[in-house]
C-alpha cells in the first residue's frame, strides 16, 4: 500500500497541534505503508520549522535530520509529464501546492492524506487526517 502525504500532516510529526496523534500513528505505519511526498514538501516543512516560535536553530537542525531519517520516498516533480499535469490541476485548485500533491497522488494511483479541510472538500481521493 502507498499514500501521498502533504505538509499539513508531516508538520504534525514535529509540532504538537490538533490531530498530531493521528499523524504520528500514520508515520509509525511506514513499515507497512509506502509514503510518497513531492520534493516541494521539504521547502514547505522548512518554513514551518524556521517560523515556529518555539523552535531554535538546534531544534530545526534536529527536525530536519529526523525528517530525512523517517524513510519517506521523496519524488522529484521536475519531469515534463508531471509539470504538465500540475499546470492542468492548478487551474482547478488555484493553489500550486494543492495541485502538486493531488497530481502526485493521481499519478501514483493512491490516496492523498491531508489535514486541510478545504482540499478534502474539493477532491474525493483525499483522506482527511
Amino acid at each position: 500500500m502507498k499514500i501521498v502525504s502533504d505538509a499539513s500532516v508531516v508538520a504534525k510529526w514535529f509540532i504538537e497541534e490538533e490531530n498530531t496523534e493521528k499523524a504520528i500513528e500514520m508515520r509509525d505505519k511506514f513499515v507497512r505503508i509506502k509514503v510518497l511526498v513531492p520534493s516541494l514538501l521539504i521547502c514547505e516543512i522548512g518554513n514551518v520549522f524556521l517560523k515556529h516560535p518555539a523552535k531554535n536553530s538546534k531544534d530545526v537542525e534536529n527536525d530536519f535530520k529526523a525528517l530525512f531519517d523517517i524513510g519517506m520516498e521523496i519524488v522529484e516533480i521536475n519531469k515534463p509529464e508531471i509539470l504538465k499535469d500540475i499546470h492542468k490541476n492548478v487551474k482547478y485548485f488555484g493553489i500550486i501546492y494543492d495541485a502538486v500533491y493531488v497530481t502526485l497522488a493521481l499519478k501514483e494511483r493512491c490516496k492523498l492524506i491531508t489535514a486541510d479541510k478545504k482540499l478534502k472538500r474539493k477532491v474525493n481521493m483525499v483522506e482527511l487526517l
